[in-house]
């Protein structure tokens, strides 16, 4: 018998079976987080899929410390169980049903218990914007020499969804302390990608970033994509860097990045009907690597922004939405369009 597909997912779906991002999520019947993956709209529980005591846990830390191997490895082992038309799942109608979930049962967690992030400033064009709104002047020419970087607030950092009362961040296998860790070998640390929106408060920014940058403005919130897509599936979308200077021990011979494109957009008040695009840029443009990136730390992905008609600043009850992608809606020789999710968040009024 011809292998096939047990679950019918679209071929525009960003949750293709080459995917196979993984989440952190309970149900009201089953309160106590686990992991999931996600094809389509349907969520998959990974402790009935294959019991596992690294897929057992709260979170996805113990899995993300096996390593890229045994990673790699489990994927193919999910796709070939989802794909394969011998498998226990396709022969098990019974196993099918108590393995999935339908999307409106299911509660998305923060897939990992974060310990750390940094924010990079990784744009040429968003550091010129900042810096001449709050009228500093210019860029300097050397202001990537060394990287600048902020220290992100992580006891603050929220799932996507729900309510924000008044930011594409890797996830990686452990490093010892004060590792020296060359660009070619971090892909080996690096487990995949998030989106994460690292919130500002504009008004408190602008007195604060002199001389020592914000600390208020930035640290009271950040939310991210409860799906973690892995760095198997975007091997797919690598790409040459740009030539531009950096340090020497930022030199990568095989210098690369992805083809992520990210999308931003506000509804304002929470009406449909107003919805507008932000902004849309591509990594591509990123100053630095994820490679590079973390050869020092974790850090988000840097965003650019355009102003909203007539308004600088978000209002209470609006709602910012990330999206992101790789490919296109059409399949493609490798795997069609690769989804990261939404992280998205409504602004409430200040607690007062």
């Amino acid at each position: 018998m011809a292998p096939q597909r047990i679950i019918h997912i679209p071929a525009d779906s960003p949750f293709l079976l080459a995917n196979i991002p993984f989440g952190i999520f309970s149900t009201q019947s089953q309160p106590h987080p686990r992991p999931v993956l996600v094809l389509e709209g349907i969520f998959m529980d990974c402790k009935v899929m294959f019991p596992s005591n690294v897929l057992m846990h709260m979170t996805l830390n113990a899995f993300t410390a096996l390593g890229r191997p045994t990673i790699s490895g489990v994927r193919t082992y999910i796709q070939s169980l989802l794909s394969q038309s011998s498998s226990p799942i396709y022969s098990n109608p019974s196993l099918l049903k108590s393995c999935t979930i339908k999307q409106i049962e299911a509660t998305m967690h923060l897939p990992l218990n974060i310990g750390d992030f940094t924010d990079f400033t990784s744009s040429k064009t968003h550091a010129k914007n900042m810096h001449s709104g709050h009228g500093h002047g210019g860029v300097d020419a050397d202001m990537f020499h060394p990287p600048h970087t902020a220290p992100g607030h992580v006891s603050t950092i929220l799932p996507s969804m729900g309510h924000l009362p008044t930011s594409a961040s890797p996830e990686s296998v452990p490093t010892k302390y004060f590792e020296c860790m060359p660009a070619e070998k971090t892909e080996e640390h690096i487990f995949g990608v998030v989106l994460l929106n690292d919130w500002s408060a504009r008004d408190i920014q602008i007195p604060e970033s002199l001389p020592f940058g914000a600390l208020n403005a930035k640290n009271f919130a950040s939310t991210i994509s409860p799906w973690v897509v892995t760095l198997d599936v975007l091997e797919l979308f690598k790409i040459a860097h740009d030539i531009r200077r950096v340090p020497s021990y930022f030199v990568d011979e095989g210098d690369v990045t992805y083809d992520i494109s990210v999308n931003m957009r506000v509804i304002p008040g929470g009406s449909v009907e107003r919805e507008m695009g932000v902004a849309r840029l591509c990594l591509r443009n990123s100053y630095w690597t994820f490679r590079q990136m973390d050869t020092t730390s974790l850090c988000s992905l840097v965003k650019q922004r355009k102003h909203f008609p007539n308004q600088m600043f978000l209002q209470d009850s609006d709602e910012v939405v990330f999206t992101a992608w790789c490919g296109s809606p059409q399949v493609g020789k490798h795997t069609g369009r690769v989804g990261f999710g939404e992280c998205r968040r409504v602004v409430l009024p200040a607690r007062l």
